[in-house]
């Protein structure tokens, strides 16, 4: 049944089901009621009709949004929208595919408390609480301190290692029990080269080692007393957990580096304009979807924005999004996206595409993957399958949404996309709409940039005169939405708390081009130099021409005749 998960407001954490029709407002007779003041005694309802959530607004005061626009009318939620009903922000999730049942179970029910049935003595007891100890490990510092602290309880140490590294020499080790260890050589190559979990009296030592690869490290353990085979057992058995839960770590923290992995979150389109209406609501409807996506655009004009905007209405909002920077070294890449085999003193690296099953994989800059890249890549997505640690390949249930800076067929026809990776990723294309193209979203976008940066510093956010909106307006924005994010920033840190003239703004920006590495004339230069004059003694005076022209120390009539020559816009402003 579908059902609405509230995030924020009075009933914050709660989920309620949609079965039939849901109201939402402050009076009690509400399905969900809301202690909010700026909700209405009956805002919005919710119905389901043929399969369909459709809400609509029941003339409250302050509206209701869905994904951030008011909504007029009734609309039709798609998976993941969010709405907003005064401070509650709302899910809405389609219908699960499992379902409880009150049909009656087949034979005599026996149950007992789950703390009963975990073992609390013996070798098993001591790997289950190891096991525990590991899974809940965030680093890998944590996981080699938490292996040599089991190993040392599980078999009765006086002293337990974990070691990572090779037979020339061990580089990183958690030591418990004692400041040093000295771990026979012999020992060592054993773990090391053969896989061998072996003993020595007193002194015990096993791989570590994840599924199907080489050993990178050991755990060790020492006491006056001889060690026995369940020792021996346990040992063999904690150090291929611990080398499980060591790849895990890295897998978790994206493969060194070369990938990343972000929770999901409320992402936020800023703008208002037809075109970018346009775009979102194809990215909304290709939410629905799962084939693959190609996201194409000038750089910065908002490609990985809405690969995340996407992902986050989709159904695999709640798995991982991992993002790819194919621009990095090729070496780099490779790893990332079809892992690696443990070496001594690393352990083995996850393939993103396994990382991201259940979720999305975002490839930025895919075009630049050489060609024996893209054709492996292009058979595991064809393939819908992944490298697996232990070997071979395992079934994945991924998307793909890939960032072009040109519709993948015009890319394969200059040459500039390998065919097979064009082929896998076919199914939806999307393309953004450059900055230049859609300028009523300067504004927005600027406010937007400027209050963040603002308010992560604590300071006020600055004010734009009428002057530099225009400007910031009628610039091109050759880097887009990215270019103008900076100017935004920079703006805000330098200015905070002031009104920003036009001559604070990039010069660029006053210029109204392209930044240019020609130089300009004498002429040139003084030109704009009393252009911006003007302009500033204009905005001092608040639009007055008489006082404009005292403080420039010329006549009103050349005043005049230089606003006509430079076609300046003259505000007139109330002190």
């Amino acid at each position: 049944m579908a059902a609405l998960l509230l995030l924020t407001g009075p009933q914050a954490g709660k989920r309620h089901e949609i079965d039939g029709e849901v109201t939402m407002g402050r009076s009690p007779s509400c399905t969900i009621a809301l202690e909010d003041a700026k909700v209405s005694r009956k805002h919005v309802r919710i119905a389901m009709v043929k399969g369909e959530a459709k809400v609509a607004d029941l003339g409250s005061r302050n509206g209701t949004l869905v994904n951030g626009e008011k909504i007029d009318g009734e609309v039709t939620l798609l998976p993941g929208d969010r709405l907003q009903v005064g401070d509650s922000t709302i899910v809405f999730e389609p219908s699960a595919k499992a379902s409880l049942s009150d049909a009656e179970t087949d034979g005599e029910v026996i149950t007992s408390p789950v703390e009963e049935l975990l073992p609390a003595v013996g070798p098993v007891a001591g790997l289950y609480n190891a096991g525990v100890a590991l899974l809940s490990a965030t680093n890998e510092a944590m996981v080699l301190r938490r292996a040599a602290e089991e190993l040392a309880r599980g078999v009765n140490a006086d002293k337990g290692a974990a070691l990572l590294g090779g037979t020339d020499g061990l580089l990183t080790a958690a030591v418990v029990g004692a400041d040093t260890v000295e771990v026979p050589r012999g020992l060592v190559r054993g773990a090391l080269e053969r896989k061998e979990a072996g003993r020595v009296r007193g002194t015990l030592c096993a791989p570590l080692i994840a599924s199907g690869g080489a050993p990178f490290g050991i755990l060790y353990a020492e006491r006056p007393e001889p060690f026995g085979d369940e020792e021996q057992k346990m040992i063999a058995a904690l150090g291929r957990l611990s080398g499980e839960a060591l790849a895990a770590v890295r897998a978790r923290s994206a493969a060194g580096g070369n990938a990343r992995e972000e929770g999901s979150r409320n992402v936020v389109i800023i703008g208002s304009s037809r075109q970018l209406k346009k775009t979102v609501d194809q990215a909304r409807r290709a939410a629905t979807s799962d084939e693959h996506v190609v996201i194409s655009g000038e750089p910065g004009s908002g490609r990985g924005l809405l690969a995340e905007y996407l992902h986050s209405r989709s159904t695999r909002a709640l798995g991982p999004f991992v993002v790819v920077d194919c621009f990095r070294p090729t070496s780099q890449v490779e790893e990332a996206l079809f892992g690696r085999t443990s070496t001594p003193g690393v352990p083995p690296a996850s393939s993103v595409i396994l990382n991201a099953d259940g979720g999305t994989l975002v490839l930025e800059h895919a075009e630049v993957l050489p060609r024996h890249v893209a054709d492996r890549l292009a058979r595991l997505i064809a393939k819908r399958v992944a490298p697996a640690r232990h070997g071979g390949e395992e079934a994945v249930d991924v998307r793909v949404i890939a960032t072009l800076p040109a519709p993948a067929q015009t890319l394969v026809t200059r040459g500039e996309l390998d065919v097979e990776l064009a082929k896998a990723l076919a199914g939806i294309e999307i393309e953004t709409v450059p900055l230049r193209d859609r300028s009523e979203d300067v504004d927005p976008l600027i406010a937007h940039f400027g209050e963040v940066a603002a308010k992560r510093r604590r300071k006020d956010p600055a004010t734009l005169s009428p002057d530099a909106k225009r400007l910031l307006v009628a610039y091109q924005w050759p880097g887009n939405v990215a270019e103008l994010k900076g100017v935004a920033e920079r703006v805000a840190l330098l200015y905070a708390g002031t009104e920003v003239s036009a001559l604070k703004l990039p010069p660029e920006v006053q210029q109204g081009q392209v930044p240019t590495t020609e130089r300009l004339t004498l002429a040139e230069m003084t030109r704009r130099l009393e252009r911006d004059a003007i302009n500033e003694a204009l905005r001092e005076a608040r639009g007055k021409k008489i006082k404009a022209a005292a403080l420039l120390g010329i006549s009103r009539p050349t005043l005049d005749k230089k606003i006509d020559d430079y076609q300046l816009v003259v505000d007139k402003r109330r002190e």
